[in-house]
C-alpha cells in the first residue's frame, strides 16, 4: 500500500515535505524503518534533489535520524524521551484545545464530527491507518482554530516523534475499544464552548493513548 500520494505540483521540495511530515505525523512510518532517497522519489513522482531538502529538514527537526553510514531512519524513542514528549503535549495541546473553543465555526464542528464517524468506521473495518490519517486530521483542526501558529509548529514537532509509534496500538485490542471514545467528550466541550472541558478532554485523549503505548518502548 503506497504510503504517499504522487506530487505533480510546483514547489515540489515544500510538497515533498509537507506529504512527509504528514506521514510521520499519522504513523504511516514505523519506528526504525529506513527511508531512501531513491524509493521515496520513485513514490511521490519526483527527483531526487525535492526529496533529499525534505528529508533534510526532518532530520533537522529531529523527527528522522541520519546514521553514521547515511542511512536515514525514523528514530526509537525510548520510554523517558516518550514520557517527556508526552508532559509537553498535554500542556502544549490542552492549550491549544482551550483556545480553540469557541472559535470554531458550525462548519469547523461538522469537520470534526465527520472524522469521528470516519474513525469508527476504520476501527470497525480493522483500517488502522486510515483511523490514524483521520486521527491527525481531528486534533490538527482544534490546533488551527486556536489560531496560535508558533503554538501549532511546537505541536508538530512532538508529533513528528510520537506518530511513527501510533502504528503499535493497532496490537492493543483494550485500546482499539476505546480509541474514539474520548473524541466526542472533546466535540462536547467545543460545542459547549467550554474551554476547561475542551482542555481536559483533549489530556485525557493524549494520557490514554500514552498509557497504552508506553510498554511498547525500550527502556
Amino acid at each position: 500500500m503506497s504510503v504517499m500520494q504522487p506530487l505533480s505540483l510546483e514547489p515540489l521540495h515544500e510538497r515533498a515535505y509537507n506529504a512527509l511530515r504528514g506521514a510521520l505525523r499519522s504513523g504511516r512510518f514505523r519506528p526504525g524503518e529506513a527511508m531512501t532517497i531513491r524509493g521515496l522519489g520513485k513514490e511521490l513522482g519526483i527527483s531526487a534533489t525535492p526529496v533529499r531538502e525534505a528529508l533534510q529538514r526532518l532530520i533537522a527537526a529531529q523527527a528522522l535520524q541520519l546514521l553514521p553510514n547515511r542511512t536515514i531512519i525514523v528514530p526509537v524513542l525510548t520510554r523517558g524521551r516518550f514520557e517527556e514528549i508526552t508532559k509537553i503535549r498535554v500542556r502544549l495541546e490542552g492549550l491549544a484545545a482551550q483556545e480553540a473553543a469557541g472559535r470554531m465555526s458550525p462548519a469547523d464542528m461538522r469537520v470534526l464530527e465527520d472524522h469521528t464517524s470516519e474513525m469508527e468506521t476504520a476501527l470497525a473495518e480493522r483500517r488502522f491507518n486510515d483511523y490514524l490519517s483521520h486521527n491527525e486530521r481531528f486534533h490538527f483542526a482544534i490546533y488551527e482554530a486556536a489560531d496560535m501558529p508558533y503554538l501549532r509548529q511546537m505541536i508538530e514537532l512532538s508529533w513528528l516523534q510520537t506518530g511513527p509509534w501510533l502504528n503499535m496500538l493497532a496490537s492493543e485490542g483494550r485500546f482499539r475499544e476505546i480509541a474514539n471514545s474520548i473524541h466526542d467528550e472533546i466535540i462536547r466541550g467545543l460545542v459547549a464552548r467550554d474551554p476547561d472541558a475542551t482542555r481536559e478532554a483533549v489530556q485525557r485523549d493524549i494520557l490514554e493513548a500514552a498509557r497504552h503505548l508506553a510498554h511498547f518502548l525500550p527502556e
